[in-house]
């Protein structure tokens, strides 16, 4: 599938079509095909590296060989990743479904390039320009037989079926793996293998030294630490049925129903007002409210007889 993925890639810079809608060289289709080759090998050597490391590390020392086999390493993927769990049901061998629909998808993709590249390299054909519309085409030649042109057809067809049948395979046994050697962000891992399949390789490469987990049993103890948070600050935690709920802040502490709200009996008493000292007493505006005279008097006239409005000029 990797192979493919990066002639794909580098065929756009060989193909007779876009060298004539963008104006550039094309490349020669051997040079395409051994860019390509030389790519792939770059990156099934770090995929081989990796599941010759895990393999060791998990005790398939009968099926190391596979790491260096392509699509036997498929196989080991899947040997590694273990059975994939669905509801109560098991699927063991996943590795060996998703290489089976690979090598089908590989044939098919196989039988299509080499087609065009045979084409393409003998230059049996030609390439239109609608100037007006300004768009490109290109079609074969007389010279390419009928069962050639039929070939290309099919295989362009069961392209996309065995395609779809090879992405449902992977996504499986990339679930199964990475749920193995990357289970908190797996979900990740596999979005990427699938959109880029060459990612596979860097990742198995990079979680080489990692020791296979039991995905199943880190999910319950998980699970069982979150449910013992929840009860540690739910109701029967130290903020809920504890010391903040009807502990000493509540009902039956010193913040609630206990001695700072009430007697020790539970008796409640009128807290003292804290603005006591200036609600009794004096008035302290007294001085402009009442005209000064006898202390003991409230008509505010003096004691010598006078009245209190009396400034002592009408006297």
């Amino acid at each position: 599938m990797e192979f493919f993925f990066v002639y794909g890639i580098v065929f756009n810079f060989g193909n007779p079509l876009y060298a004539a809608a963008y104006g550039f060289n094309a490349l020669p289709v051997w040079l395409v095909w051994t860019i390509t080759a030389g790519i792939y090998a770059i990156l099934y050597a770090l995929k081989a590296a990796g599941l010759y490391a895990m393999a060791k590390k998990a005790g398939l020392n009968k099926l190391v060989w596979c790491a260096f086999v392509p699509f036997a390493s498929t196989y080991l993927m899947g040997e590694l990743a273990g059975a994939l769990r669905l509801g109560n049901a098991k699927i063991r061998h996943i590795g060996l479904y998703a290489m089976v629909a690979e090598f089908l998808l590989f044939a098919v993709q196989a039988m299509y390039n080499i087609s065009l590249s045979y084409i393409f390299a003998r230059g049996l054909f030609y390439v239109e320009m609608d100037e007006t519309a300004g768009t490109v085409a290109l079609y074969f030649t007389e010279a390419v037989s009928n069962g050639l042109q039929n070939m290309i057809n099919v295989s362009n067809v069961l392209d996309y079926v065995f395609y779809i049948l090879y992405t449902i395979a992977a996504i499986f046994l990339f679930v199964t793996f990475f749920r193995r050697y990357c289970p908190l962000s797996y979900i990740w891992m596999v979005i990427l293998c699938v959109i880029i399949p060459i990612v596979t390789a860097m990742l198995v490469y990079a979680y080489r030294n990692r020791s296979p987990v039991d995905y199943e049993k880190i999910m319950a103890a998980r699970a069982e630490q979150m449910r013992r948070m929840q009860q540690q600050y739910g109701q029967g935690g130290p903020y809920g049925g504890g010391p903040y709920n009807n502990g000493p802040y509540n009902n039956g502490g010193p913040y609630g129903g206990g001695p700072s709200s009430g007697t020790p009996g539970g008796a409640s008493k009128t807290p003292d007002d804290p603005f006591g000292e200036f609600s009794g007493g004096d008035d302290p505006f007294g001085d402009f409210s009442e005209k000064k005279g006898d202390p003991g008097r409230s008509d505010g006239a003096s004691s010598d007889g006078r009245d209190g409005d009396d400034d002592g000029f009408f006297s």
